[in-house]
């Protein structure tokens, strides 16, 4: 899946606790449950804010039974990511609706001028791989998030999802399969989107 475009999943930093707060465990949780959804769903997803608060409210009820036998960003991790198949599971019937927001992109891109028309398709492009991701089964399409738009190696989401190698190299394949076959009847991506068929390392 070489030819999509880098998914914009949001520019704002990653609050980390500071000073007096740094040592308490809920500031933390919450710190980690953003950035981990960002990598799961993306910051542009329409369920972005629900599926955070949902992964936090878990990981702070859940939290007294954290026994330390994996790191914290791990457990959280996991915890985000049985929050967001639950919730995706739920308001599946709704996701099947596409929407492009407006945004600060959309506004940005109409005042750049000369590149505002490159800027706009861009900004369209992304926020149509982000709906048909979010048609999609959420276990596959967290493993191509994962793997494909934010770069992580399959050890590496094996580890962090709790399952094993074989495991995430099969949700991977089916999920680009379907991401292909969804992709191939967009006008904006096209047999092209599925020309490239790679190796998973």
């Amino acid at each position: 899946m070489s030819n999509l475009p880098a998914l914009e999943i949001g520019a704002e930093s990653e609050a980390q606790p500071k000073s007096a707060g740094a040592g308490d465990p809920r500031l933390q949780i919450f710190s980690l449950t953003c950035r981990h959804v960002r990598k799961l769903v993306g910051v542009g997803a329409h369920d972005y804010d629900d599926i955070v608060q949902a992964a936090a409210e878990r990981a702070l009820r859940d939290l007294p039974k954290y026994e330390g036998r994996c790191s914290l960003s791990t457990w959280v991790f996991r915890v985000c990511y049985s929050a967001l198949i639950d919730h995706r599971r739920i308001h599946r019937r709704w996701l099947t609706r596409f929407r492009l927001s407006p945004s600060h992109e959309l506004n940005d891109a109409l005042s750049v001028g000369p590149a505002a028309e490159k800027t706009l398709e861009t900004v369209e492009r992304n926020a149509r791989l982000q709906a048909v991701l979010q048609r999609m089964s959420p276990k596959r399409a967290s493993v191509v998030m994962l793997h494909d738009l934010q770069g992580m190696p399959v050890a590496a989401i094996a580890e962090a999802l709790g399952i094993n190698d074989l495991t995430v190299r099969s949700r991977l394949r089916d999920g680009r399969k379907e991401l292909a076959r969804r992709l191939k009847r967009d006008p904006y991506f096209g047999d092209h989107a599925c020309s490239t068929r790679e190796s998973i390392p």
